[in-house]
């Protein structure tokens, strides 16, 4: 039993994050990218993929440790008590992850000053993208209650990122529903390549170029939502590179060579984030 247990730790802190960065540099050293990498890196290409891969084995043992806040739903949820002097912020995380994802998040918002913070759960097995995106105009609606008429800003990992593009195109314009800001951290606006290996329905019809994807380019966000991309130059997880880019109309933002996970827990991450909100509370305290 100890040898099985052990077996799976290591395929899951080692064996994964090394395969996906073997699949990132076959496919970035088949590609335009490769050039790009190498001048971006300054010749260090190695280098930044290797910070990546143990990024990536880093962001694992984090992943496993906090999965059972996932269960805890008061998690999701602000402090109860929190005045209102912050603008809600809305935290979206990516394929088969939960709402765990945001541990340090939403500590870091708080002490930013951001004390409406809610985290929107759901089941990446279980249903459609569309469907998810039903879900969270549902749970937005009865979130809303919370704080009626004020616009909101929203942050999603990866495919989380594409629910509050989603949404935002939806919802930008609505009154009752509106959207301040959309930042998205390594999401694929124009799908990836990897996700012809992941399991169920929302996986596949991530696929670059799919039919979800061009379903998503003609939802337009209304001209007054700041919206930024944000992503790692050797994300392991959306492939090609350029799926990364943003959209039309987008700022976008690199960070510094992480893995695809690792945008949830670098704090130099969480800081430009926290400049894309562009607002700047009242009851801030000091991060350092």
């Amino acid at each position: 039993m100890v040898s099985i247990l052990i077996a799976i730790l290591i395929a899951v802190f080692f064996f994964f994050p090394l395969m996906t960065y073997i699949i990132f540099w076959y496919d970035t050293g088949n590609s335009p990218y490769r050039d790009e990498l190498a001048e971006e890196s300054g010749g260090k290409t190695t280098i930044w993929i290797l910070k990546g891969l143990m990024s990536s084995i880093l962001s694992h043992i984090i992943i496993i440790s906090s999965c059972p806040l996932a269960f805890v739903k008061r998690f999701w949820q602000p402090v109860p008590g929190d005045s209102p002097t912050s603008p809600p912020v809305i935290l979206i995380h990516g394929l088969y992850h939960n709402a765990s994802a945001w541990i340090f998040y939403k500590w870091w918002l708080r002490r930013a000053g951001y004390q409406r913070v809610y985290l929107f759960n759901y089941n990446s097995l279980k249903f459609t993208f569309w469907e998810i995106s039903d879900q969270l105009d549902k749970w937005m609606k009865e979130t809303a209650r919370s704080f009626p008429g004020e616009a909101v800003l929203m942050v999603g990992h990866s495919l989380g990122g594409l629910l509050a593009r989603a949404y935002a195109g939806k919802k930008g314009g609505d009154p009752e529903l509106a959207v301040r800001a959309v930042v998205t951290l390594g999401s694929p606006h124009k799908g990836s390549r990897v996700t012809v290996f992941g399991i169920g329905r929302l996986a596949k019809s991530l696929t670059f170029g799919s039919t979800l994807i061009r379903e998503l380019e003609e939802i337009k966000i209304p001209s007054g939502v700041d919206c930024t991309a944000i992503y790692s130059p050797v994300d392991n997880m959306v492939l090609p590179a350029e799926s990364l880019k943003a959209p039309p109309g987008w700022d976008e933002e690199r960070t510094v060579p992480i893995c695809h996970v690792s945008m949830l827990y670098h704090w130099g991450t969480f800081n430009q984030v926290l400049k894309c909100l562009k607002f700047t509370p009242l009851n801030a305290k000091s991060l350092i």
